[in-house]
């Protein structure tokens, strides 16, 4: 049973202006699949319906998460755009009639990233006749690369669209119709293959790569009398609907497909900022500071929760990936600092195996407790000490920590620095008085421990002591 979504929160959709039946749009979403961020169809139709939306050209966009369930609602669009998985799990699988019938009518069609490889081969013909084009197993690839330097065609679908660099999923390699026109093309590098394989390689990919022939990311078709087409091979990541290229291609290309007229910088929603990525866990594995801000912006709360109930604090996320200015914004977020995790470590614990004082610096300003052990009883410090962490244990004791903090076992940080330590962090700790006369729970003071491993830096700075 599929259900109509109502886009009832997009702004502009009851903005002054728009009129509304003039040019309708359906979005007809599959499910979300792959992973996080990926596959998004659902809330990447949501997105380019706000902006057609709010655009003030007389759109009115509606997304169904699968094939509408009313008839009319298919039937009434100027143009349809299909966002899903292909092969079984294509939206459209089953209604290929309906769309011949409304192609035939001169209504529009937009077919996005996977679901321009069919289910079968009545499918597979409509596309080619209706938008010129489809992916073909053992012809086409699939790829993630890096795209660089792309060739745009003058257009209506490409007005206001300015060259732009991104690694995507991008398809290539299409065999197209006589009816495409190709209005977007890029050259992969030749190790976007892989071996030879279904949707991998052949040899006539690796041929045209080396002639350096371009290859089509995105095509039109005109249909004198029909309906207009238009594909595109991308939309695998939903963050790079944040791209303004990326996303404009898709909203002039819905526009024209519709019949209505695509301004000259092309087509632009009023839509406030939002996060590129879905969560706010998906923006710190990025470091993507500003989406980590629009995050934290849209909810307050996840500065300190990330975004399902199982993820690790974003805090300790940050940290973890050593990203540096994420973690200091998070902690002016209201981040926790003194949480911690199974094995009883804090963010000043993973700081330390990050060997990272500025964070160390930051945690400690904002509140963490810095004499707190861990499952092995060791302090923030007596790890820095043992990493033989100069600058990390400076920042830790600046940051108010007790310099003579035993260990479980009784040990002293300058234990640990004794081990393999040089004499500027021996030193450090002498002068922050650590009593370099105690002895572990062992018997063994810091010198009988440099003496044990032979380390002659810290045997020098401690005899005498």
């Amino acid at each position: 049973m599929t259900e109509t979504l109502k886009i009832s929160l997009f702004a502009g959709l009851f903005a002054p202006g728009i009129a509304f039946g003039e040019t309708n749009v359906l979005l007809i979403a599959g499910p979300k699949s792959h992973g996080a961020g990926q596959h998004e169809h659902p809330a990447g139709c949501e997105l380019l319906a706000k902006h057609l939306n709010s655009s003030g050209l007389g759109i009115r966009a509606e997304v169904s998460l699968g094939w509408p369930a009313d008839p009319a609602k298919a039937a009434a669009a100027n143009s349809i755009v299909l966002y899903s998985d292909g092969q079984d799990a294509h939206v459209a699988k089953g209604h290929v009639a309906e769309l011949e019938k409304r192609f035939d009518e001169g209504k529009g069609l937009v077919v996005l990233h996977y679901a321009l490889e069919p289910t079968d081969e009545t499918m597979a013909a409509f596309l080619d006749r209706a938008i010129g084009g489809h992916f073909q197993v053992g012809w086409s690839v699939n790829p993630v690369w890096k795209m660089n330097d792309p060739l745009i065609a003058k257009h209506s679908v490409t007005s206001g669209v300015s060259p732009f660099s991104i690694e995507e999923e991008f398809y290539y390699h299409i065999k197209f119709a006589e009816n495409a026109t190709p209005v977007f093309r890029a050259l992969p590098p030749m190790d976007s293959l892989g071996e030879d394989g279904p949707r991998s390689g052949n040899p006539m990919i690796r041929k045209a790569l080396e002639m350096k022939e371009p290859q089509t990311l995105a095509w039109v078709a005109e249909n004198p009398g029909k309906g207009r087409g238009f594909g595109f091979t991308g939309g695998h990541f939903h963050h790079h609907w944040s791209n303004d290229g990326f996303r404009k291609l898709v909203l002039n290309a819905i526009v024209w497909t519709a019949k209505a007229e695509v301004p000259a910088q092309g087509v632009v929603g009023k839509v406030a900022a939002t996060p590129a990525y879905q969560t706010i866990d998906e923006a710190i594995a990025k470091g993507d500071l500003a989406d980590v801000k629009l995050h934290l912006a849209a909810n307050p709360a996840s500065a300190k929760q990330g975004g399902k109930p199982t993820s690790r604090p974003p805090l300790e996320q940050a940290v973890l990936r050593n990203k540096t200015e994420i973690a200091i914004v998070l902690l002016e977020s209201g981040a926790d600092p003194n949480t911690s995790n199974a094995s009883k470590r804090t963010p000043l614990h993973l700081a330390v195996d990050r060997n990272n004082p500025k964070v160390a610096a930051a945690l400690l300003k904002h509140g963490a407790k810095p004499n707190e052990r861990d499952e092995s009883g060791w302090t923030p410090l007596h790890h820095a000490a043992a990493k033989n962490q100069l600058e990390t244990s400076k920042a830790i004791l600046a940051g108010g920590a007790d310099p003579m903090t035993l260990s479980e076992l009784g040990g002293t940080p300058l234990h640990e620095a004794a081990a393999s330590g040089g004499k500027e962090i021996i030193v450090l700790f002498l002068e922050h008085k650590v009593d370099p006369s105690v002895k572990s729970k062992e018997g063994v003071t810091a010198l009988d421990i440099a003496k044990k491993y032979k380390n002659q830096p810290a045997i020098d700075a401690l005899s005498g002591h």
